[in-house]
């Protein structure tokens, strides 16, 4: 399984927590489901889980945030997240980030840096929503073909005329990488529901299907064979 994240050992995985709406970060459960701390606690339960166990991998993951505050969701949601890392500290060379959508006027500084600093160095970025406008936002996105919030997709054509936006329920596209091969990847989507069925399929795609099926999608009820695709249907 040469050149995909489930190829590696051990993957360390980017949040980007500040401002966002928690339905889209909530599928990086499905990464956190093929780890091997989630396999551990689970084999106990279910002895056959552990013909999977070849295919787990350690995990490290990094809530980013501009402080080590609490931090609230999107305004609203009275609940807040406890960062384990900032922008400024996390390193740039993670294997995956994903960023939810966060209000248009959250733009800190410190992410913006962030942005513009890992953006060459992880290989693979991930954003729901209008998570994908922040990234456009850093000037990371020109000539790249990618999607948002099907609400916003006209706003962000004007605002960032140098992105082909289309119009489906998730985009992906090739990235510049400074890491082996040099080939990186940008799986961008429309709304919360679109980015959790995008992160099944990325999963799908690059780990062992028995293995999210097992793990993941069946322990999350999630039914890929229901989903509604990749497309919208008008």
């Amino acid at each position: 399984m040469a050149n995909t994240t489930g190829s590696k050992k051990s993957l360390r995985i980017g949040i980007m927590l500040e401002a966002v709406q928690l339905s889209d970060i909530v599928g990086v459960d499905i990464f956190g489901n093929l780890s091997r701390g989630y396999m551990d606690e689970v084999k106990v339960l279910d002895p056959s889980i552990a013909a999977f166990e070849e295919h787990a991998v350690d995990m490290e993951f990094f809530y980013i945030a501009t402080t080590l505050e609490p931090t609230m969701m999107v305004p609203g949601l009275n609940f807040t997240f406890q960062p384990n890392v900032t922008y400024d500290d996390c390193p740039r060379d993670l294997d995956l980030v994903l960023i939810g959508g966060p209000t248009p006027a959250h733009r800190p500084a410190q992410a913006d840096k962030f942005i513009k600093e890992a953006w060459l160095k992880t290989r693979v970025w991930i954003t729901t929503c209008i998570g994908s406008a922040w990234l456009a936002s850093a000037g990371v996105l020109e000539g790249r073909k990618c999607t948002t919030n099907k609400g916003f997709l006209g706003t962000v054509q004007q605002m960032y005329p140098d992105t082909e936006w289309l119009h489906q329920r998730w985009v992906v596209d090739d990235k510049p990488y400074d890491g082996p091969d040099g080939k990186g990847e940008l799986w961008t989507s429309g709304g919360a529901g679109a980015g959790i069925e995008m992160i099944a399929e990325y999963c799908l795609k690059n780990f062992s299907r028995d293995f999210v099926t097992a793990l993941a999608l069946e322990a999350l009820e999630f039914n890929p064979a229901g989903s509604r695709g990749q497309f919208y249907s008008s």
